[in-house]
Formats: structure tokens, C-alpha cells, sequence
């Protein structure tokens, strides 16, 4: 019996029994006032046209239905290869293998110019369909609006790094997104956002022709009220406003926010009836709108990008995705294959002595690092290293909670990380 599985059995009666409703986060990543070029920003947006989306688009619909693992996907992954790499981004596969799939995700890279900064975000699509369809709208349309912007925004320089990503196995179970998130998460990558375009082509009424709908999480929310800011900022010339609903765990962008980044869904609002079926063709898009989408998530991906980072705070440990015993992970644990369980991410401590630890980049001095479960207080340090032994106060940690890390600037400034822990253990600061 695989590992996951043989966990996943040894818990399940434990997590139905002991699960608790997280509470939102009362604080979010600082956003500072923008401070990018404005018509810098507009002279890309106008660059957003209708030839330069459909030459993408309609090559992209030339390799037919692209099911995760057949030659018309491969042959797809690698039209967009080369698309990046004629833009001289720095472009590589990363190959993926999982539940018996093998394909590759396309990743092109555009580096920030600030050397302190180790901040990335993530611009995506993925570019697979089911069987039968040819994913004009799903998601096609989101693929060829990474291309587009990935061609206009290589021809500009930002404080912190871009990638454009295209996945495939999102139709399958979101496997490259997850595997790629698992290796970010293992490898310290500091990814600030990801913004998950799937279905951005099609409106049908008025007012969705104005609307694209954002899905954030709770701890993500802050990405939708960026996005707000800035589609106001530049209504005149878009005319395309952000419309923030509650999340949902079936995208690209959840097994991210799994192990423990930012993220978001982002999608038209007008119900679509040709999905997943070979009746998604191009010529059911509403291209006025698609094009309005585009240049709205380029203006927002341009300004996110650029835009200071005044202080921010990342778990490193626990891993994400860990079994541990004690303070040694034994084993990763990640529950690739059940992303509607919340359980992708989970990381599971059996015993006490787990070290929770915290890492702060901030150009002012931090007053403080509060480790909390569940919102609640529990330890606080005020030098670097960040650390806190996993434990309860008077009675033990058991059962499902929230680890959160909140970063205190002498100026007021907060910063906050958080990751889902299942715990049974006896520790605890307080005998008494």
C-alpha cells in the first residue's frame, strides 16, 4: 500500500473527528502605493490587439484536443516553447510524472531587476483539454493570453520576477500544477502570487462583458483587491472591472495555495455551454471580450510585478507536504491525488519537538514574529532565527489546525504566512 494511502487510512477517522473551521486572517501582505510608470503600463495594454491574440490562439487550436499524455499535447508544449523562446525569455520543460501520466510543463522566465529581491509571480494557463475538445475557451483562451502577454511584457524590465506558465494534466487531476507547486515548496521558491487564467474568452450578456470574476481563497483575497485597484485605475482605457468571489479547489492555482503560496482562479463571468465538449471552438469566443480580459491581467501582472514589497514573512518548517515524527520528516506525504479532500499539502506531526521557522524580509526592523494556531497566540520571538517548538499551552495540539506566522515592522507594517497541520501529540508548554 502506497504511503499516502496507508496515512491518508491511519488519520481519516481523526480528521473527521477533530476538525476545526479556520478563521480568516486578520491581516494581509502590505500593499504600497503603485508606484509604476502609468503610461508606460498604457503603451502596453494598447500593444494587446486582436491579431497578435488570435495568431497565438489559432495556432494553438491547430494541434486539435491535446489530452494530457498524447501527441497533439506534446506537440503543443512544444509550439509554446518555441513562442517563449523567440521572445528571449529563458524557457525550459519541466517534465512531470504522476498517477501514470508523463507530459510537461512550459516555463519561460523574465527576472527581476531588483538583486535583493528573491520574490516571484506566476502568470498561467494550461494548455491540455479532455479527450474530445478542442479548448478554445478551456483553456486555450487562457494559454494564448500568457503567450500575448509574455510577448509584450519581455520587452520590459521589473523590480521582481515573472514566469509564464503553461500546465498540462489540469483536465486529469491539476497534476503538473500540483507536482510544480510540491517541487517550488521543497525547493524555497518564493512565490508572492499566482494568477491562474482558465476560461477568459467568452461573454454573452452586457454585463459579463465587463466582469472577470476572480476566486480567491481567504488568505489570497489581498490578490482580488489588487486586482480591483487596478482595474479601476486604468477603466477608461479597459473598461473591465473585477467581480471577487469565494474559491474553488478545482483550478491550477489551489495546489499552490496547498502548499502554501498565494493564488487565484480567474475567469469570465457568463456561463459557457460548449465545455469540455468539441463544440469548444474559437468560433464561440466573444473576442471583444477576450481581449479586454488580456489586457486587464497584463496591466494587473505589469503592476503587481512592480510594485515594492514592504515586508514578508514564509514558514520554511515544517515542510509542506511532510509526515514527521518528532522533529524528523519521514516521508513526504502529499496526497497528490485528492485535491478536493484538502488534504494536498497537509503536514502531518506525530510527537512533540517539531520546529516551526519563520524567515522575514523587510528593509525596516521587525518588532516582533507571533507563531499562532488557529489565530490564537501562542509564542513570540524577536530575533532571528524565528523559531517556536510546536506545542500547546496547557493542553496539547490534536487534530487539524492552522499554523500561522505573523511579522511585526517597528512601524506598524504586517506580513502573515500560514499552513495546515494535523498533529497528535502530548507536548505542551504548561503542566500545571
Amino acid at each position: 500500500m502506497r504511503k499516502d494511502l496507508f496515512v491518508l487510512l491511519s488519520i481519516t477517522v481523526l480528521l473527521i473527528s477533530s476538525y476545526v473551521t479556520i478563521p480568516a486572517r486578520d491581516s494581509e501582505p502590505t500593499v504600497t502605493p503603485l508606484s509604476s510608470n502609468e503610461a508606460t503600463i498604457i503603451q502596453m495594454i494598447n500593444q494587446i490587439n486582436e491579431s497578435l491574440l488570435f495568431e497565438y490562439h489559432h495556432k494553438l487550436m491547430m494541434f486539435g484536443p491535446r489530452y494530457t499524455g498524447s501527441i497533439n499535447c506534446t506537440l503543443a508544449a512544444e509550439y509554446i516553447y518555441d513562442s517563449f523562446e523567440q521572445m528571449g525569455l529563458n524557457v525550459e520543460f519541466r517534465e512531470w510524472h504522476y498517477d501514470g501520466f508523463y507530459s510537461k510543463n512550459v516555463v519561460a522566465t523574465l527576472y527581476g531587476t531588483d538583486v535583493n529581491s528573491t520574490a516571484e509571480y506566476i502568470l498561467c494557463a494550461h494548455y491540455d483539454t479532455v479527450a474530445s475538445a478542442p479548448g478554445a475557451d478551456d483553456d486555450g483562451s487562457g494559454t494564448a493570453a500568457v503567450l500575448a502577454i509574455a510577448h509584450i511584457l519581455s520587452q520590459y524590465h521589473f523590480n521582481h520576477t515573472i514566469r509564464f506558465i503553461t500546465f498540462s494534466g489540469e483536465e486529469v487531476g491539476t497534476y503538473g500544477s500540483f507536482t510544480y507547486a510540491r517541487d517550488a515548496s521543497h525547493r524555497g521558491d518564493n512565490i508572492v502570487a499566482v494568477l491562474n487564467m482558465d476560461m477568459i474568452g467568452y461573454a454573452s450578456t452586457t454585463e459579463g462583458g465587463r466582469i472577470l470574476r476572480f476566486f480567491p481563497p481567504i488568505r489570497s483575497r489581498w490578490i482580488a483587491d489588487y486586482a480591483t485597484t487596478i482595474s479601476e485605475k486604468y477603466n477608461e482605457i479597459i473598461d473591465m472591472k473585477i467581480d471577487t468571489l469565494p474559491s474553488y479547489r478545482g483550478d491550477d492555482s489551489q495546489a499552490f495555495v496547498d502548499y502554501g503560496f498565494d493564488g487565484v482562479w480567474i475567469a469570465h463571468q457568463d456561463g459557457y455551454p460548449w465545455g469540455h465538449s468539441s463544440n469548444d471552438t474559437a468560433n464561440h469566443l466573444n473576442w471583444t471580450y477576450y481581449i479586454k480580459a488580456t489586457k486587464l491581467m497584463l496591466a494587473v501582472t505589469a503592476e503587481i510585478a512592480q510594485k515594492p514589497i514592504d515586508v514578508q514573512v514564509v514558514l520554511h518548517r515544517p515542510y509542506e507536504g511532510y509526515t514527521y515524527l518528532f522533529e524528523n520528516p519521514v516521508f513526504e506525504s502529499s496526497f497528490g491525488k485528492l485535491p478536493f479532500w484538502d488534504l494536498r499539502g497537509l503536514t502531518i506531526i506525530l510527537g512533540g519537538k517539531t520546529i516551526a521557522s519563520a524567515e522575514v524580509f523587510s528593509d525596516e526592523p521587525i518588532q516582533y514574529v507571533i507563531f499562532c494556531i488557529d489565530g490564537y497566540f501562542m509564542f513570540w520571538d524577536t530575533q532571528p532565527p524565528y523559531e517556536w517548538t510546536i506545542q500547546g499551552w496547557f493542553v496539547p495540539i490534536n487534530g487539524k489546525h492552522m499554523l500561522q506566522v505573523y511579522a511585526y515592522t517597528t512601524s506598524g507594517k504586517i506580513a502573515s504566512d500560514e499552513m495546515d497541520i494535523f498533529m497528535l501529540s502530548l507536548a505542551t508548554s504548561y503542566k500545571g
